[in-house]
This record gives structure tokens, sequence and C-alpha cells, in this order.
């Protein structure tokens, strides 16, 4: 089992729906899940920090849990089946532990608004993670950069 953290949520292209990557910090693996709208709302919201008005559900299950006295110890991205993900979410408190089915993109978007720890399972990293090149990474950033910088006027004739 190997941990993932959240390594950004994107748009894919080709179909127009959100992603999140997981990303192995330790082997520069990244794991795209296909998601939700709402779903991927909910998890880039938590990691910017923005607070909604009245709450999410993802933000209720955590008031629950936090009511019941319920750790969320851990996510586990756990199987992918003909391109479906898979996870399970592990509660627990003083007297009951719980393993519970979830959306992968419900178990993440709970686990970044408790700071639980993202897992996947080794047989799901390797059979649908990419494998980043030496460097491509810093090339990443440095795009982005220059993306940040640039403006429209900087094309003109």
């Amino acid at each position: 089992m190997k941990e993932m953290v959240v390594h950004g949520v994107n748009l894919d292209a080709m179909t127009n729906q959100p992603v999140v990557i997981l990303k192995d910090a330790e082997a520069k693996r990244f794991l795209p899940i296909w998601i939700g709208q709402f779903e991927a709302t909910s998890i880039l919201m938590e990691l910017q920090g923005v607070k909604p008005t009245r709450p999410l559900t993802h933000d209720l299950l955590r008031s629950i849990f936090e009511e019941l006295n319920m750790q969320v110890k851990k996510v586990v991205i756990n199987d992918i089946q003909d391109g479906t993900f898979f996870a399970r979410i592990f509660l627990k408190n003083k007297s009951v532990e719980l393993d519970l089915d979830a959306r992968p993109s419900d178990a993440i978007a709970l686990a970044v608004r408790v700071n639980a720890p993202i897992f996947a399972l080794d047989s799901v990293v390797e059979k649908a993670s990419i494998v980043s090149q030496e460097g491509e990474e810093d090339e990443i950033e440095q795009f982005k950069e220059f993306i940040d910088k640039i403006n429209p006027e900087d094309f003109k004739e």
C-alpha cells in the first residue's frame, strides 16, 4: 500500500470531466481518478481554504463524525474494475471501528477536510498510475509559472 497526496484537480481536455490526481511522493507515480463536478469543487474549495456559506455534504460528514467522536483514520483506494475506482473509509472511536465502502471522490473530499492520510493499494497503483519522467515535474512547474506571468498582449506584433 502506498501513501498518496492530492497533487491537484484538473479538467480532462478530452472529456471535459474533472480528474483528481493523486501522487505517490516516493516513486513519482501519478494516479488520475475521474470524478464528478460537485466532488471536484468540494475538494478544490477545501484545498484552497474557501469556506462555503452553508456546509457541503463532505462538511456535513465531517461534522457528524466529530459529534460521534469518530476519527477518520485513513482512506484507501482499494480497487479498479472496468475503469471504475473503489475506496474504503476507515473510522474509529473508543469502542467502534468501521470500514465503509465509498466512492474515491467522496473519500478524498473527506480526507482533505480532516487531514486523514490517503492510500492506494499497490495493485491499483500498478494498474492505473502514470510514471513521471525524471525532471518532468520541474518542467511542468516552470511551464505553469510561465503561463501565470504571460499576458495576451505579449503575443501582439
